[in-house]
């Protein structure tokens, strides 16, 4: 068995040790200027933690389950088997993904503009060629994967077949002396978009920053950020109980515990609200306030309406693959993300338009002049 970090990017423990402490304290002090989502089934049930040998990956615990079936990319000669995601790079990705999908609503997710972005706002050394080559690996795995998701609601019983990653569009980026994909953009398919909407839980992105050398740590705050501040009253959980939950690839459930608890500490760390005690035999939950509160209140499962209601009508501010692709063959010297942003700007004091990428175009004309 294999352990639940990225091996050659973990950093050394006082490094992460520092992470987890100044994150909890700018959390203790300061509410979140960034959120993430996650999938309230993957809050439930777990993506692997390592490197399946197999291709097929399956995971049940109670009413949830999540299947994983690996795919495979064009690399514009043939085409390349994928891994099956796992560890703490995919949770990541995946959350940036979700959470690109929940502010804009749209399917067409940007990853190759935002992507060092993402990993400085999470902490992780967007300058390291080693971390941005392991991120784009789940990017990638991620995007040829099959999921099934299946669970329970109102009584009724839901398998959701999807490919979440409709269309991976990349850039062929030489490397080594050797091309490869690299990651430009995703369009999420509509069955994972509005599963996603329905069942979108806000985390703490400072929190997620902090955790993320580790993905059981992740999993665990994840759990908790869905589950506290849906109970009613205490709940104790046993260690049998979490090892079935969690700790699938451990034979031994004292084993799981050991590795559990420390991932606990950290996670509760960074999560000062929760409130969870350790009790013979397991953990008492208690009702607690979510990591995301107030006006950002989870979109877990049964309030999508509520958050809904409280977001602004959503702006799509992703330009579709073929809009950028004929960017690039009108001006291919010029950066379409840039004038993006310019476009963006101008917009702010201006009625959004009806036809986002027609717009965009308009203004590239009159943008571009004197840039050559």
């Amino acid at each position: 068995m294999s352990d639940d970090h990225d091996p050659q990017d973990t950093p050394q423990l006082p490094t992460i040790q520092n992470r987890i402490i100044s994150a909890a304290v700018e959390i203790e002090q300061d509410d979140p200027l960034e959120i993430v989502y996650q999938h309230s089934l993957f809050c439930q049930v777990a993506l692997p933690r390592s490197r399946p040998k197999e291709r097929v990956f399956e995971r049940s615990y109670r009413n949830g389950l999540v299947r994983l079936e690996a795919g495979a990319l064009y690399n514009g000669h043939r085409m390349l088997e994928q891994s099956l995601p796992a560890g703490p790079k995919p949770r990541l990705a995946l959350m940036h993904i979700n959470s690109q999908a929940m502010k804009t609503h749209s399917p067409y997710i940007d990853i190759g503009n935002s992507c060092a972005e993402f990993l400085r706002r999470l902490g992780l050394n967007a300058q390291s060629g080693n971390t941005y080559t392991l991120f784009k690996r789940e990017m990638q795995a991620l995007a040829a994967c099959r999921m099934t998701l299946g669970y329970t609601e109102g009584g009724k019983i839901i398998t959701v077949n999807t490919q979440p990653v409709e269309e991976f569009s990349a850039w062929m980026a030489v490397s080594n002396d050797e091309q490869a994909l690299w990651p430009g953009y995703l369009e999420l398919s509509r069955r994972y978009l509005d599963s996603l909407l329905e069942h979108a839980v806000p985390l703490d992105a400072r929190a997620c920053g902090a955790l993320a050398h580790s993905a059981m740590a992740l999993d665990i705050y994840s759990f908790f950020a869905r589950r506290l501040h849906s109970l009613q009253q205490p709940v104790k959980v046993t260690w049998h109980q979490f090892h079935a939950q969690f700790g699938q690839e451990f034979n031994d459930w004292r084993n799981f515990k050991k590795k559990f608890l420390p991932a606990y500490r950290a996670a509760l760390t960074v999560y000062p609200s929760a409130k969870v005690e350790e009790v013979t035999g397991g953990l008492l939950l208690k009702p607690s306030m979510p990591p995301v509160h107030a006006c950002s209140v989870a979109v877990s499962h049964g309030l999508a309406a509520q958050v809904r209601a409280a977001l602004p009508a959503p702006v799509v501010k992703s330009l579709r693959p073929a809009t950028l692709e004929r960017f690039r063959k009108l001006y291919p010297r010029l950066d379409p993300h840039v004038c993006k942003g310019a476009f963006d700007a101008w917009l702010e004091a201006r009625e959004a338009p009806k036809h986002y990428d027609a717009a965009f175009l308009g203004f590239a004309k009159k943008w571009v002049k004197g840039k050559f």
